[in-house]
């Protein structure tokens, strides 16, 4: 199993290998619905910075890790969108520009949820993202669907159900939800820094036994 890190000195850098990765995983079955391939939104996030955002194609994988790496070198947060979005959305994406779901995802930002979905005696995740270790492990884990969910609302209750019993983050259930993108560098706001939180490196393991 591989986990890549990269940083320069004491401080993190992205990095671009991992968040193509981490691209290429979210987007690899939307090839089969050419007629609604649908595209991923970025959006990159700071504390007094204004938000900035763009749409990108799984055909153009490479533009967007050359905009995400050069967004975080300015310190912002980078997210995406992981249910495809429909192409001819203008602007963010709203939960009514979600095409389908090709997967399901909780956020465990505490360590009461870490621990749940360490133990959970369910589907073992096909995904695990790190977003952070200091002051305590915080991660997202994802797994695939054998088929996608074309009824949102069904994804959505599917969604609050995981989240209750994995004790985890309630709010990550609307569709166009964005999550913190795998190789960037988490720079945490000023009132989170207080707590302990340190600048890291998002790390990416996919694999079954994806926290072994």
């Amino acid at each position: 199993m591989k986990n890549i890190e990269n940083t320069t000195g004491s401080q993190p850098c992205a990095d671009a290998a991992v968040i193509a990765q981490f691209f290429r995983e979210i987007t690899q079955e939307w090839h089969k619905y050419p007629d609604q391939v649908g595209v991923f939104e970025i959006r990159c996030l700071g504390e007094n910075q204004r938000t900035a955002s763009q749409l990108f194609a799984p055909s153009a994988i490479d533009d967007a890790v050359d905009w995400a790496v050069r967004m975080n070198k300015i310190k912002l947060n980078i997210y995406a969108t992981i249910n495809p979005v429909d192409s001819n959305t203008s602007g963010s994406a709203r939960d009514h520009n979600i095409l389908r779901a090709h997967c399901s995802f909780a956020d465990a930002d505490d360590a009461a949820g870490v621990d749940r979905i360490e133990t959970f005696n369910g589907p073992r995740p096909d995904m695990i993202v790190t977003t952070g270790a200091q002051p305590h492990r915080r991660l997202h884990a994802y797994w695939r669907l054998n088929e996608p969910c074309f009824d949102l609302a069904k994804w959505q209750n599917c969604q609050k159900q995981l989240a209750e019993r994995l004790n985890t983050d309630t709010s990550i259930t609307n569709p166009s939800r964005i999550m913190r993108v795998a190789g960037t560098v988490s720079y945490p706001n000023k009132h989170k820094q207080k707590k302990g939180y340190i600048p890291e490196l998002v790390t990416l393991k996919v694999d079954p036994e994806a926290w072994s």
